[in-house]
């Protein structure tokens, strides 16, 4: 029987502000050692996935917003079998996914499909697609965490591993958290009821006071550089990933250089940056690229685990930087800021009110949001060991979250199995090959690495 439910505000902003150049699809991509079974895949989708409800609800339009209805679920038309040109299976899979990328989900059917690829490299690969109303990519990470066992054969999770500063990001705010932020007035308090109780009845002047204040930080912060990162969205999406890197290489690198393998992979990244403007005629000295970073907004005792309750907090990349160790020198003192002023206070929050504004508001906070930034940056946590998806065998995976409004450019660095990826989802008016970034990484690491010169110490 049918279900009619409501959108939430929170949800309802991903359907707002979506363009057709600019999709909000959260992307996925796996790759399996072995070839993955079409009905193994499907049973584990029907026993695992589809209890959440939401993957068994697609959306109905009305003059007031939108609705989730549930219903019967076709497993056919949610699991498509695709197959690759003849040539480089890794740039035909690349292909794939950036057309994927820039194609809407079926608004008739609930807002998810995955491409299963045959015979990819001798195993499989499966491309995932989730509109980000049903969930925002952490929730998401959750989810494809339920789908996957240590071992071949399904069996109990192992305990939780020691989370780093980037994981803590992606963690629920504890009690210690929310009573440290500073509720100074009914500012604060009207704001974190809107966010940690999205389904509430919403209250116009209630979000309008919110807006302001997200709206009043954002501006707060001053532009990041003009660069050909920046533009205008034309819809056409292309991908690249980066040659693992082990977690052993790059935890050496920040021993020698006595700093940590966050700011080592951030300085790397950087890097790359830099040397791709240079490559491109653009002037590099003094750029600044704020990215803003995905941060958990719900709280321990949220009772849902799917939603949109997030919000970001922004990091400058140095790449105006030309010294390698001069740029992990700031990138360290970058990181290490970060880390000292993190707290709910200061995540924008603003995709989480602009939804049910008119739509004069939404644009002007997105090209206001573009102005001050320029990439969606996603630190990835994944499993240290190896995971299994109806039993064959995980071996590389990448994760992005849509950018949004003008933003061209989503970087996503997924850690997984003891190696880092780096991985790029750009429009082709902002980056046109972003293989000439990700390809980069290793020439960056290098020039980081214990045989490079030992120019200086990073400070504490």
């Amino acid at each position: 029987m049918s279900t009619l439910e409501r959108l939430g505000s929170l949800d309802m902003t991903w359907l707002q502000i979506e363009r057709s150049t600019n999709l909000m699809q959260v992307i996925g991509v796996l790759v399996l050692a072995t070839p993955l079974d079409r009905n193994a895949l499907a049973d584990c989708l029907r026993t695992r996935l589809l209890p959440l409800e939401r993957f068994g609800q697609h959306i109905l339009r009305d003059t007031v917003g939108a609705i989730w209805e549930s219903g019967q679920v076709d497993l056919d038309a949610h699991i498509v079998t695709a197959a690759l040109p003849p040539g480089d299976e890794r740039a035909g899979l690349e292909a794939l996914i950036g057309e994927l990328a820039a194609t809407p989900l079926d608004p008739a059917r609930p807002l998810w499909q995955l491409h299963l690829v045959p015979g990819y490299r001798g195993g499989s690969a499966l491309v995932a697609r989730v509109h980000q109303c049903i969930a925002d990519s952490i929730a998401l990470i959750g989810v494809l965490q339920s789908l996957t066992d240590p071992k071949p054969a399904a069996e109990p999770p192992p305990p939780p591993e020691a989370p780093n500063l980037f994981d803590r990001l992606y963690a629920p705010l504890t009690d210690a958290v929310i009573d440290s932020i500073k509720l100074s007035g009914a500012i604060w308090a009207r704001y974190l009821s809107l966010l940690f109780n999205p389904t509430q009845v919403f209250d116009y002047a209630r979000a309008s006071t919110a807006l302001a204040l997200e709206i009043g930080k954002l501006a707060g912060l001053h532009d990041d550089s003009h660069t050909f990162l920046k533009g205008e969205p034309k819809g056409v999406k292309h991908v690249s990933w980066s040659a693992p890197v082990t977690e052993s290489a790059v935890a050496a690198i920040a021993r020698a250089r006595e700093t940590t393998p966050n700011a080592v992979l951030l300085a790397a990244l950087s890097g790359a940056l830099h040397d791709h403007l240079a490559q491109q005629g653009s002037p590099t000295t003094g750029v600044e690229l704020r990215t803003l970073m995905p941060v958990n907004l719900r709280t321990e005792d949220t009772p849902d685990v799917l939603g949109n309750r997030w919000g970001f907090m922004p990091l400058e990349l140095p790449v105006g930087i030309a010294d390698p160790l001069d740029r992990l020198a700031e990138t360290h003192r970058r990181v290490a800021h970060f880390t000292e002023s993190y707290d709910a206070q200061r995540a924008l929050g603003i995709f989480s009110l602009i939804g049910q504004t008119p739509r004069a508001v939404q644009l002007q906070a997105l090209k206001l949001l573009a102005t001050k930034s320029t990439a969606l940056l996603c630190h990835v946590p994944g499993a240290h060991r190896p995971r299994f998806l109806a039993g064959a065998q995980i071996v590389e995976q990448m994760f992005w979250s849509p950018p949004s409004g003008d933003l061209g450019l989503a970087i996503s660095i997924v850690s997984y199995d003891g190696s880092y990826r780096v991985g790029l989802l750009a429009d082709a008016a902002m980056v046109a090959t972003p293989a000439a970034i990700t390809d980069r990484i290793q020439a960056q690491l290098d020039a980081l690495g214990t045989k490079a010169p030992r120019r200086r110490k990073a400070p504490a």
